[in-house]
């Protein structure tokens, strides 16, 4: 079913994808018995697991992860069998991305045409999730990378919205330039198992951040004519690189994925 209704970001059962100034995509109630890709409309997403040899960390296509008989791993990105969530689970050791030292189950976006997404921030350019954080590997130390606003040009990330065990709530790390990045507590608690709603918007010129429907940051970056793109997902930050486990570590449930671009993307 396809309406023109757009999620923005308070708590919900729908899993939701939109596109575009006018395109609206809903799937319906979430369904315990499908792939992820029954619930989710995940046509512009790839997914990068911890598994494959060394530095080339397997990713499955968009074409993979659509319908009902999509993609699905059961160690790490699979439906939730009680709730129909799309549940990401990190290990503690997997394979990792050549720019990274952590491994990762997460989704990057891509183009309808299937091709690496790259906008600029000139227009609207918002996601949002509704989700939890059932499980947090790392101790008193562990966080875990929920969503990004990546930053292509400089393959860095300009925002991590991140969960925290340290203050059982959110903080973002927010990086202009590769090694310059500052924490920020965004004083948000948030109890494990509990659900939430973020959204990370890069538009017009000025990041923003809110935590079930309230912005809680904003910033606008000093630098500009730069190319940019989502990810979620679980990004574990104390998770290595290694021969794959498949021992549950840091597990993330997503209920409604929503991403809202106010211009054509151009293909990278």
């Amino acid at each position: 079913m396809k309406n023109g209704i757009l999620f923005l970001g308070l708590l919900s059962f729908i899993g939701v994808f939109c596109y575009g100034p006018t395109k609206n995509r809903l799937v319906g109630a979430l369904n315990p018995a499908v792939a992820p890709g029954g619930n989710f409309d995940l046509s512009i997403w790839s997914l990068q697991l911890p598994t494959g040899p060394g530095t080339s960390a397997t990713t499955v296509p968009p074409a993979r992860l659509m319908g009902a008989g999509g993609f699905t791993d059961s160690n790490y990105f699979f439906t939730d069998k009680t709730d129909g969530a799309m549940t990401f689970m990190d290990p503690g050791q997997g394979s990792t991305t050549s720019g990274s030292t952590h491994c990762r189950t997460e989704l990057r976006e891509m183009t309808p045409g299937g091709l690496a997404a790259a906008w600029s921030w000139d227009s609207t350019n918002i996601m949002t999730i509704t989700g939890e954080v059932v499980q947090l590997g790392g101790g008193p130390g562990g966080h875990v990378t929920l969503g990004q606003v990546f930053n292509s040009t400089d393959g860095i990330p300009l925002c991590e919205f991140e969960y925290y065990a340290d203050v059982n709530g959110f903080k973002i790390l927010y990086e202009e330039a590769k090694g310059a990045g500052s924490s920020i507590d965004l004083n948000t608690p948030c109890a494990l198992n509990a659900k939430y709603a973020f959204s990370l918007s890069l538009s017009s010129g000025i990041l923003s951040v809110s935590i079930n429907g309230s912005q809680v940051y904003s910033k606008t970056p000093s630098f500009s004519a730069k190319q940019f793109y989502f990810k979620c997902g679980c990004y574990d930050q104390t998770a290595i690189a290694g021969a794959p486990s498949v021992v549950p570590y840091t597990s993330v449930k997503v209920y409604s994925l929503d991403v809202q671009h106010g211009n054509v993307i151009p293909q990278k």
